[in-house]
């Protein structure tokens, strides 16, 4: 199932990146979700950063045929690694995974940080993918809703910490 969400921020690629690949950041964002930070990594690696949050999230707001097979909550690992795309952005693989009853769900994909006259545009694609064969589609949907409430939650701390409400 697809994911595409796009935001503008109005600062530069490389004060994004800065903030996105932040502990401090990244703290705050597992705040926010009311998940329990199990443990989170920021590796400069000149530039290209990776970061590894893992989380245990709570699985309110999902369909309520999942809930009996998911419980209360989850937990989570969220890897992101960044190169320079060469037009002045970043480029970050994002890779999100949990495992359920044996079965993993994932959203695989990436971020692109692109400099616009305004500051930057952010920019992720990607796929929900749920390894469940009789409800996959369903899974992946519910999988997809739910990462679209993330990014959108991830994209408002961001402006917080820019230093930006909207």
């Amino acid at each position: 199932m697809s994911i595409d969400h796009t935001a503008v921020f109005p600062a530069g690629p490389d004060d994004v990146l800065a903030v996105l690949t932040d502990e401090a950041f990244l703290r705050d964002y597992a705040s926010v979700l009311g998940a329990r930070l199990e443990s989170v990594e920021s590796v400069p690696d000149g530039g290209s950063p990776r970061t590894t949050v893992r989380l245990v999230v709570p699985t309110l707001g999902i369909p309520a045929v999942f809930t009996r097979f998911v419980g209360r909550e989850v937990a989570v690992a969220d890897r992101r690694s960044w190169t320079v795309d060469g037009d002045g952005g970043h480029r970050g693989v994002l890779q999100v995974e949990t495992r359920i009853l044996g079965r993993t769900a994932a959203v695989r994909g990436e971020r692109r940080l692109r400099p616009t006259a305004a500051g930057t545009r952010s920019t992720v694609t990607g796929e929900a993918e749920v390894d469940a064969p009789v409800v996959g589609r369903q899974a992946e949907a519910a999988v997809r809703e739910l990462a679209m409430v993330v990014l959108r939650r991830e994209d408002d701390v961001l402006r917080r910490w820019l230093g930006t409400p909207d």
